[in-house]
C-alpha cells in the first residue's frame, strides 16, 4: 500500500490529513460549583468517571437536584458520545458513553462531535481518538503546570487521518466487533460477581464481624524496586498502583525490569493468574483487582499488597469483605497520613470478619472459588482481546494492514 508521511508518521496515500476543527468540534461541559451538588438527583459526569483503562464508571458520580435538569439540557451526555478527560492524572483518556441513564457533562470533560457524519464517522473518530497518534498530540499540547491541562484551541489544531467514509465504517466495524466481545465478557463477569456477592451476604450478613480476615489471608507487601530498574519494555512486567483501577488490573501497560533484576528477587514477589492485589497508598488506596489468566511474568511493586490465602479460595472471601462498603470504610478509617494516606499490611489483615470454623471457611471458599475461576478466565480473554485491538489499530492507521470494504 502506498503511503504518505506526516508529522505523526506514515498513513495510506489515498487518505486525507485534516485538522480536528475542520471535521469536528470539542464541546466543554458546565462548570458546576461545589454548592450545586446534592446527595441525590441527576448524576454529573466528571473526569474521575473516566478510569485509567478507558472505561466509564458512573457509580461514584456527584448529583445535582433533579428539579434543575431543564436548566442543563445542553449538557446532557447522549448515548454513544465520545468523552475525554482534559485535565489531571487521566488527561487524554477517551471513553464512549454506553449507558441509557441521564448524566450531565461537567467542565473539563470534553465531548467530541463530528460536524458532518457523512464526512467523519463518529465510530471511526472514536477509535482514532483512542490511538497513540492522538495521545502523543495531547501530551505535546498540554500546559506545564501543577495540574496538567489541554485547551480546546490546541485540540482543534490536532491532526486526524481521514480515510474515505466507506473505509472509516469498515475500520470501525472491525474494531467494534472486538469491543462487543469484550463487553459480553465484562457483562458475564458482572453477573458472576453479583452471584458471589449474593452468596457471601447469605452466609455472613447475620454474623458479627468479631474476628478478622487474618483467618483467611496474610498480606504480602511488594518489592522496593529502584527507579533505575524500570524499563519501557521487556519480559518481566511490574504491577504498580497505577495498574489497579475500578476492580481491574491492567497487565498490558506495565513498566518492566530486566531478567538480571528479576533473578535477584524472591519468588514471594512474583504474581500469577488469579492473584488479588490491593492498593495501599495514595488516591487509589483500598482499590482491589484480580490478575487475569495469563502466562506473563509479573512482579509486585512496593505499596501494592498481595492477598496470600490460608486455604484454597479463602482470598475471595477476604476480597469480598475488603471491597464491600464495610471494608472500604474500614480502610479509610485505618489509613494514616493526610497528604498521602497509607495503610499497613497488618491493618489490612485486621479488617473485621465473622469468626468461622475451618470447615466453614473451606466450604465457602470452594463455592466462591468456582465462580471466580470463571471470572479469571474471562479476564484473561479480555486482556487478550485488548492486546489484539491495541496492536491492530496502529497498523491499520499507518497502512500496514488494509481493511477490505
Amino acid at each position: 500500500m502506498d503511503k504518505k508521511q506526516s508529522a505523526l508518521g506514515s498513513y495510506p496515500a489515498h487518505w486525507g490529513l485534516v485538522t480536528f476543527d475542520t471535521v469536528a468540534e470539542l464541546k466543554h461541559g458546565y462548570q458546576f460549583r461545589t454548592t450545586d451538588f446534592t446527595s441525590s438527583g441527576v448524576k454529573v459526569f466528571k473526569i474521575t468517571q473516566i478510569r485509567n483503562d478507558g472505561v466509564i464508571d458512573i457509580s461514584s458520580c456527584d448529583y445535582i437536584d433533579a428539579s434543575r435538569l431543564n436548566d442543563f439540557t445542553k449538557n446532557i451526555i447522549q448515548k454513544g458520545d465520545i468523552l475525554m478527560a482534559l485535565t489531571g492524572a487521566t488527561i487524554g483518556k477517551i471513553a464512549r458513553y454506553k449507558e441509557n441513564e441521564v448524566v450531565l457533562q461537567n467542565y473539563r470533560v470534553g465531548n467530541f462531535l463530528p460536524l458532518d457524519e457523512n464526512v467523519l464517522s463518529k465510530d471511526y473518530f472514536y477509535y482514532f481518538l483512542t490511538s497513540n497518534y492522538t495521545f502523543q498530540q495531547i501530551l505535546a499540547n498540554q500546559t506545564q503546570s501543577a495540574q496538567q491541562n489541554v485547551g480546546k484551541e490546541d485540540i482543534h489544531k490536532m491532526i486526524l487521518f481521514l480515510p474515505p467514509l466507506p473505509e472509516q465504517k469498515a475500520i470501525a466495524e472491525l474494531l467494534t466487533s472486538v469491543d462487543d466481545k469484550i463487553d459480553l465478557l465484562q457483562n458475564q463477569i458482572a453477573t458472576l460477581e453479583k452471584m458471589a456477592e449474593t452468596l457471601f451476604k447469605q452466609w455472613l450478613e447475620v454474623k458479627e464481624n468479631n474476628g478478622s480476615i487474618s483467618q483467611l489471608i496474610q498480606l504480602q507487601n511488594g518489592y522496593a524496586f529502584k527507579s533505575k530498574d524500570f524499563k519501557e519494555s521487556g519480559l518481566n512486567g511490574v504491577i504498580k498502583i497505577k495498574n489497579i483501577s475500578g476492580g481491574i488490573i491492567d497487565i498490558n501497560r506495565t513498566d518492566f525490569i530486566d531478567e538480571t533484576v528479576a533473578l535477584g528477587i524472591r519468588e514471594d514477589f512474583s504474581i500469577k493468574s488469579g492473584d488479588i492485589l490491593i492498593a495501599m497508598t495514595g488516591a487509589e488506596i483500598g482499590k482491589l483487582g484480580i490478575i487475569p489468566k495469563t502466562s506473563k511474568k509479573l512482579w509486585l511493586n512496593q505499596r501494592v499488597g498481595l492477598l496470600k490465602e490460608n486455604y484454597k479460595g479463602a482470598k475471595y472471601l477476604a476480597y469480598l469483605q475488603l471491597k464491600s462498603e464495610y471494608g472500604q470504610d474500614y480502610i479509610e478509617n485505618a489509613a494514616t497520613g493526610s497528604a498521602q494516606p497509607n495503610i499497613s499490611g497488618s491493618s489490612i489483615e485486621n479488617c473485621g470478619f465473622p469468626i468461622l470454623s475451618e470447615e466453614e471457611i473451606k466450604e465457602y471458599s470452594i463455592q466462591i472459588g468456582e465462580l471466580y475461576d470463571k471470572v479469571i478466565f474471562n479476564l484473561g480473554q479480555i486482556s487478550t482481546l485488548k492486546t489484539i485491538k491495541n496492536n491492530l489499530l496502529p497498523k491499520i492507521l499507518n497502512g500496514d494492514v488494509s481493511i477490505e470494504i
